[in-house]
């Protein structure tokens, strides 16, 4: 029996509800304005203020790359894919893990203020932030893979996709104590959800092989945006139904959150800092839901005689398989209450007691998600030869891998620019597999190993006195 291509049905119901963070580099960097992000008792160098490009970032991670599925011809030149008979299930499947991963997160600043004074610092921003993953499991390759070879049983269970846009209403204040030499810092976040949407397979059981095809699937699928609601296109797959009229629009949802942050200088030349950001919760109404729920069993062709036609009767049952597999809308709204994904980060700098405009440092971070939780460690050195220049770099390592970044900061009058990116360290592009070359796709370089990009960028107006932080 051959193949059903269940998997990209799948992929492409997870995908379709994709829509689409703070660069750890900036850590590293004197006078970066959005420090507070990190650790709300890191305070800027100066007042300032932000408008629509105050500060932009995104985000995308994942951790399988193009070496999970290119391999090394073993009859002769050049790569085939993982799904060569060539290629081993062995060897195909050991680096694919129970849940994989991809996401794409950013952010942008519409508007940011910050007052500073001596000892003291207020903050107010107002952000649109969006989320989207993806979760994919394990037994989605193994079945591409092996097909109905020993038995052909698979779990997808694990698929989950997920997006969420929401608008943040961020207040903080950061207050240094001289006695003690801590500075103590908090943000108070407000959060209005502008949509949501989920696809989760609580239960997707396949077998197939070469007299059976049978699954037992429950999954669900979620939406929760004032404009929108679910419907089916005329194939039957499902869709998204739009009201043009903005005057329709409602909140999707309303959370909480707050950022704790402490900067401790034990001697003048060192600081210590710990911090915890989006600690909180959030609220969403799914005013649209779909449902996919179902069994179908294929035990072969009952009659079989010299006017039936086969090919007719197995595209059926893959028909018919394929169904079982469908969201279709359902009346009713659902509602939902969970704690927010959260950053936890830890680091020092240290300036270095005769070259004083060189600094290093080191930054750990852990991010709680419980589809997809992930470290950060690295160090870093900065060089800030003058107050209106400072340029940094770092290394280390991540859930993804090896990675480097590189931040800079130049003012000029009252304009402040700053640009960081965090990119992996691994092979891009004609960077060979197993000793084989492979080309750039339309020139774009493209990581070959799992991957963790992050890149931001602002510029903002800088006021008042200078104020160094040391």
């Amino acid at each position: 029996m051959k193949k059903i291509n269940i998997l990209a049905a799948m992929l492409a119901a997870a995908f379709c509800t994709s829509a689409f963070a703070q660069t750890q580099s900036g850590y590293f960097l004197d006078n970066y304005v959005y420090g507070y992000r990190l650790n709300p008792a890191i305070m800027s160098e100066k007042a300032f203020f932000g408008l629509g490009v105050g500060n932009i970032d995104l985000t995308g991670k994942s951790d399988l790359g193009l070496s999970d599925f290119l391999y090394k011809n073993p009859s002769g030149d050049g790569l085939v894919t993982g799904l060569n008979k060539s290629i081993s299930a062995e060897e195909f499947l050991a680096n694919i893990k129970d849940a994989n991963n991809l996401s794409l997160n950013g952010g942008v600043n519409l508007i940011s203020f910050g007052a500073r004074k001596e000892h003291k610092m207020s903050t107010f921003e107002i952000n649109v932030r969006a989320n989207s993953a993806a979760y994919l499991p394990g037994d989605a390759f193994k079945f591409l893979k092996c097909g109905t070879e020993n038995g052909g049983s698979y779990d997808l269970s694990s698929l989950n996709a997920n997006m969420n846009a929401y608008l943040e209403i961020a207040l903080g204040r950061a207050y240094e104590n001289q006695k003690s030499n801590f500075t103590f810092g908090f943000r108070a976040k407000f959060l209005l959800g502008l949509a949501a949407a989920d696809i989760a397979a609580t239960k997707a059981n396949l077998t197939i092989n070469e007299t059976q095809a049978s699954a037992d699937v429950l999954a669900s699928g979620k939406l929760a945006c004032s404009l929108g609601s679910f419907a089916t296109d005329p194939d039957g797959n499902l869709t998204v139904n739009f009201n043009q009229d903005p005057a329709a629009f409602r909140p999707a949802g309303y959370g909480g959150a707050v950022d704790l942050g402490i900067r401790w200088k034990p001697f003048k030349l060192l600081s210590i800092t710990a911090g915890i950001s989006d600690l909180g919760c959030m609220y969403w109404k799914y005013n649209s839901l779909a449902q996919a729920q179902g069994s179908y069993e294929f035990n072969g062709l009952e009659e079989v005689g010299p006017d039936t036609d086969v090919n007719a009767e197995l595209d059926q049952m893959q028909k018919e398989l394929l169904s079982v597999f469908n969201l279709s809308p359902v009346a009713g709204s659902e509602s939902s209450f969970a704690m927010l994904p959260f950053t936890a980060n830890a680091g020092a700098r240290l300036r270095l007691p005769i070259l004083s405009f060189i600094s290093v440092g080191g930054l750990a971070t852990y991010h709680y998600d419980p589809l997809a939780p992930w470290y950060d460690c690295r160090a870093g050195v900065t060089l800030t030869p003058f107050s209106w220049l400072s340029v940094s770099a770092n290394t280390g390592k991540t859930s993804y891998g090896d990675v480097c970044g590189a931040a800079l900061s130049f003012s000029l009058l009252f304009l402040n620019l700053f640009v960081s990116a965090d990119a992996y360290q691994g092979p891009l592009g004609v960077y060979a597999i197993d000793g084989v070359n492979i080309p750039y796709f339309g020139g774009v370089p493209y990581p070959v190993d799992s991957f963790n990009y992050k890149v931001n960028v602002g510029l903002t107006m800088q006021l008042g006195k200078r104020y160094k932080v040391r």
